[in-house]
């Protein structure tokens, strides 16, 4: 495994499953924090993650949980089975940050890691939220789950 450094100002995204075994993507906006394990897999740099994600097959139909000028991307994410999460911080005054990780859209039939395979079975494999379930559709503090590396 590489100690790659945090992908500066790239607004990225990288997977992890829950204690269901449901997928979630993360989007960075260039900022939020990123598990070691993600970001360290030697399979996919979390660079091209999105465009592997995008390119599974449409699965399910998905709910916007938020209002945003442009849900496209979030809607795709989660057509593919997956919990969307965005980091939303980036929109916030240091006074109101929540430091997490916001649920923006949700799968109506969520995927199981089990599904995936190649090199996204490989990267969900190694981020597991062992006690969290994306269907709560809570905010989520990564950094209290697992080591991250930061912007």
């Amino acid at each position: 495994m590489s100690d790659r450094p945090y992908p500066d100002g790239v607004d990225c995204v990288w997977i992890a499953s829950d204690r269901d075994c449901h997928m979630g993507v993360f989007v960075t906006a260039g900022i939020g924090p990123i598990p070691v394990h993600a970001l360290n897999s030697d399979c996919v740099p979390v660079e091209d993650l999105e465009e592997l994600v995008c390119s599974m097959p449409t699965v399910s139909e998905a709910r916007l949980l938020v209002a945003v000028k442009r849900p496209d991307d979030f809607i795709d994410l989660a057509e593919r089975g997956f919990f969307v999460y965005d980091w939303t911080d980036i929109h916030r005054t240091t006074r109101e940050a929540i430091r997490a990780y916001e649920p923006v859209a949700v799968p109506v039939s969520p995927i199981k890691a089990d599904i995936l395979l190649g090199e996204l079975a490989s990267v969900a494999k190694a981020v597991k939220f062992a006690e969290v379930t994306f269907a709560n559709k809570q905010l989520l503090d990564v950094c209290a789950h697992m080591t991250c590396r930061l912007k």
